[in-house]
């Protein structure tokens, strides 16, 4: 019974105690859904915050895009051109009127300057209606930037409404770069005069431009990649390595037209052409020819003037040579290839064209630019050179007027046949139909004579770098340090061009009796209003004549690029500031007071029509004289031809010497080469 009882007691508690279990159960089941959910809730927190940002990064993007199809305040000195202003007078004019970047409300400012105040009102009604993002509350408020699409529907508008929108056409262009020294850029399809300051394209890409006869206006918009230039075929860099930028359709022309000018100087004009054949020749124009035999010379111009007609052609049978004389016969060049013959208007006046093949020419241009005594390897290198330049040139339309490419002066490439020589013809034909290019197009290459030790880049003309184009050093003991002044002055440094002798040169510059020649320099340079000289007067007023500036108190070195190169040279005057920030610049107004210059050997140097370079270190001396103790000769941009010399002679090819002074240009050659 008692254990019946206690059975019965226990099977009783065990009842009672179910309740409970059930009920911990029910709680654990509770708090595992409730951990299920919890996952489930932060797993799709989780999910949303990531579309959530990929959203904003979107934006971002898309923010980032539309940020550089912004439209800059001073792109306008380039677009208004077509409205009869001038860049200088848009700069005065409109410019300071506008916000840096522009907005919807700067349209009404462009509008009141120009005089067709009615037609913002119509560009509004039309931003509206087009661009969901603009309303007129915003307009208001002044807070609408505009994108490049929507400036150029209101630059449309504006042109038509000044009825001039005939006149510009829209050209697809790739930009590869400035032409130094002029207002001009170089593009694939030519050269377009160009408000240098207004021009925001980057090197090598693509755009749809406004374009008003030969004068690039502005950029419409940025073309993407061809299908063609993502199907290239990379090339060896020209250091040898494989590059990972592609190759285009590069087409390395087989011919050269070389305006030939007078004993290289600089009129290609002349009285009269007298030429004679190594070989029987003839001349032919319009259906009239002449056959003159060899080693006789003629009149060509008489014979043009009798048949009436402006352009002849003069070649030689069986591989000849063509040269031209002086009224008594005298030699005065000998030429391979054709001679265009061309009569100006007056009847009275002829130009010559040679026109020849690419190797020919080079034949006659290495041994102008670079000594026969230098070793093989950079005489090589060198032709190279020289062939990428002139591949570029064809492209431009510099000397389009006198319907050739290039001529024969250092303006493009010294070119004279009859200095060939056996060493320079054997690296020419050692380097056949080769030219270096840079992302599948024609590489923008330059030489000079000697460097201080450093190349430098393109800051030194005041146009955006090139990756190709930039600081390397030629130092073999020690470099630079932190004092250019030092580095300068320090006659002990060994470099690959440090047997040339203006690797250090000294000048020294007298202002007493020179003071005029100065004036007139800087005048001279100040005048053509491109950025290369700013003169401020004792106001603080940018002014483009110093008459009043009195005499010059102080010159100094407010700016370096990172070669040592001087980019900002200050001249202090009485009553103002000139400032001076192109080296070629610096080089022809400082040699204006120029009076002794020497090597590093101490002897004087003669022939020279500006400072060797603009690498040097002034000290300031009593009565208006200053020393600068210099470095190198040439501009200093890409090869140092003394520099590609002493690296062929330890040891280095013309392949590695190009991808020391060209990193990451690629060696192309010309199929079938």
């Amino acid at each position: 019974m008692m254990l019946r009882g206690g059975d019965r007691c226990m099977r009783t508690e065990t009842d009672c105690r179910q309740p409970g279990r059930r009920y911990l159960e029910k709680q654990k089941k509770r708090r595992k859904r409730r951990k299920v959910l919890l996952l489930c809730f932060l797993s799709m927190a989780v999910i949303a915050g990531i579309f959530l940002i990929a959203a904003e990064e979107k934006e971002k993007q898309e923010q980032t895009t539309e940020l550089h199809q912004e439209v800059y305040a001073s792109e306008l000195a380039g677009y208004l051109q077509a409205a009869y202003l001038t860049p200088e007078e848009t700069r005065k004019l409109v410019i300071p009127k506008v916000r840096d970047v522009l907005t919807v409300a700067d349209l009404q400012q462009i509008c009141s300057v120009l005089g067709v105040e009615g037609c913002y009102e119509e560009a509004v009604m039309q931003l509206q209606n087009h661009f969901s993002t603009t309303d007129s509350t915003s307009v208001k408020k002044n807070e609408t930037i505009l994108s490049r699409a929507q400036w150029c529907m209101y630059y449309e508008l504006l042109l038509d409404t000044l009825q001039v929108k005939d006149t510009v056409t829209e050209v697809e262009v790739q930009y590869l770069g400035k032409v130094p020294g002029e207002q001009r850029i170089i593009a694939d399809n030519g050269n377009y005069d160009c408000d240098l300051q207004s021009c925001r394209m980057e090197y090598g890409k693509h755009y749809v431009a406004y374009v008003q006869g030969k004068v690039l206006l502005g950029i419409k918009q940025e073309v993407g990649q061809t299908d063609a230039e993502a199907g290239k075929t990379p090339e060896k860099t020209a250091s040898g390595n494989s590059a990972g930028t592609k190759v285009g359709l590069i087409t390395i022309p087989e011919t050269v037209r070389v305006l030939l000018t007078q004993d290289h100087g600089q009129k290609p004009e002349r009285a009269g052409v007298y030429v004679l054949g190594s070989t029987t020749w003839k001349a032919s124009a319009s259906g009239v020819e002449a056959v003159v035999a060899a080693q006789t010379a003629a009149d060509c111009g008489t014979w043009m003037a009798q048949n009436g007609v402006d352009e002849a052609v003069v070649e030689a049978t069986d591989g000849g040579t063509l040269s031209l004389t002086d009224a008594g016969g005298a030699v005065q060049g000998t030429y391979a290839g054709k001679l265009h013959i061309y009569r100006k208007a007056d009847g009275n006046t002829y130009w010559i064209v040679n026109e020849l093949g690419m190797e020919d020419y080079l034949c006659g241009v290495v041994p102008g630019e670079m000594p026969a005594s230098f070793a093989p390897e950079a005489l090589k290198a060198q032709a190279v050179c020289a062939r990428t330049y002139a591949a570029l040139q064809v492209l431009g339309t510099a000397y389009e007027m006198y319907h050739a490419d290039v001529d024969d002066t250092t303006d493009c490439q010294v070119y004279l046949p009859e200095n060939a020589n056996a060493a320079a013809t054997e690296a020419v034909y050692a380097t056949a139909g080769q030219i270096l290019t840079w992302q599948g197009m024609i590489a923008s290459v330059y030489y000079f004579s000697t460097s201080c030790g450093y190349t430098t880049g393109l800051e030194v003309w005041q146009q955006e770098a090139l990756p190709y184009l930039g600081v390397h050093s030629l130092v073999q003991n020690e470099g630079m340090g932190s004092s250019a002044d030092i580095f300068l002055r320090d006659g002990q440094v060994t470099a690959y061009d440090s047997e040339s002798r203006f690797f250090r040169w000294r000048a020294v510059l007298q202002l007493a009796g020179n003071e005029q020649k100065l004036r007139h320099a800087l005048q001279t340079a100040a005048s053509h209003r491109d950025g290369k000289v700013v003169l401020t007067d004792g106001a603080g007023v940018q002014t483009e004549n110093l008459t009043s500036f009195g005499t010059l108190a102080d010159l100094g070195i407010d700016a370096r690029s990172e070669s040592g190169c001087v980019t900002d040279l200050r001249l202090t005057f009485e009553n103002g500031i000139a400032h001076v920030y192109n080296e070629n610049a610096i080089r022809n107004i400082l040699w204006s007071i120029c009076t002794t210059l020497r090597d590093k050997n101490g002897n004087s140097a003669h022939n020279f029509h500006m400072l060797p370079s603009a690498f040097f270190s002034v000290d300031t001396e009593e009565h208006g004289i200053y020393v600068l103790y210099g470095g190198g000769l040439g501009h200093g941009i890409g090869m140092s031809q003394y520099g590609a010399d002493g690296m062929a002679k330890n040891g280095k090819g013309y392949v590695e010497i190009l991808g020391t002074f060209f990193p990451g240009t690629e060696l192309y050659t010309r199929a079938g080469e």
